[in-house]
């Protein structure tokens, strides 16, 4: 799941453009050589927790309630107690075609207060059939630390759409579609029902797993 820092966090000597700020969320560029931008969005939501984010992220029939655009997410399988392989779909206007994206994410323990889930597209795993165009690659992360008084969060996310539309548009509806899906978790994590679950992914060895770079 949609939708990501090492590689790429504010160490690297790569530039970010704040593009869009509110008051607890902050979205910023950085060109890929390809036109196509790294997102990184920063936020900060009060009273939320890792387990009480991951149990939306787990929450997949309620995908639709916060992830822009998107029809449907289904997780395809779990290969350890710390992965999961999610296929999601996208609706798009016409006459864009539809997308689709099919990820491998890792959840590892950096502290005790903080955790990380990569995130990979992968060919490795059977997908319903559709016209959908795939999203590929898509590669980045989550960086979750947990303080006294909330969740800050540090997403950052790659992903190129393919198919023949303009980098303009690529650019500008990835940027607007973030940001609103960020504005709308912040609503759903209020949900009382993921305070009372255990989340379903549980943190575990992520060396092997490969990592969003700056390229």
């Amino acid at each position: 799941m949609l939708l990501l820092i090492t590689g790429a966090s504010s160490g690297s000597a790569a530039q970010w453009q704040a593009w869009r700020e509110t008051t607890d969320i902050k979205v910023s560029i950085l060109p890929h050589t390809s036109g196509i931008n790294y997102i990184l969005v920063e936020a900060y939501f009060a009273g939320a927790t890792v387990e009480t984010l991951l149990n939306v992220m787990n929450d997949t029939q309620a995908a639709p309630n916060w992830l822009s655009s998107s029809r449907f997410v289904n997780v395809i399988a779990r290969p350890t107690a710390a992965e999961a392989v999610v296929y999601t779909y996208f609706d798009s206007p016409w006459p864009v075609s539809d997308r689709d994206m099919l990820t491998h994410s890792c959840l590892s323990q950096l502290s005790e207060n903080q955790y990380r889930l990569d995130i990979l597209s992968t060919t490795a795993y059977p997908v319903p059939q559709s016209k959908a165009v795939r999203i590929t690659p898509v590669q980045g992360y989550w960086l979750l630390t947990q303080t006294a008084q909330g969740l800050q969060i540090k997403h950052q996310i790659y992903a190129e759409p393919n198919g023949s539309l303009p980098i303009w548009l690529v650019n500008n509806t990835a940027l607007n579609n973030i940001l609103k899906s960020f504005k709308s978790l912040k609503t759903q994590i209020k949900n009382p029902k993921y305070k009372k679950r255990h989340s379903q992914l549980s943190a575990g060895d992520c060396r092997a797993f490969e990592r969003l770079s700056i390229k």
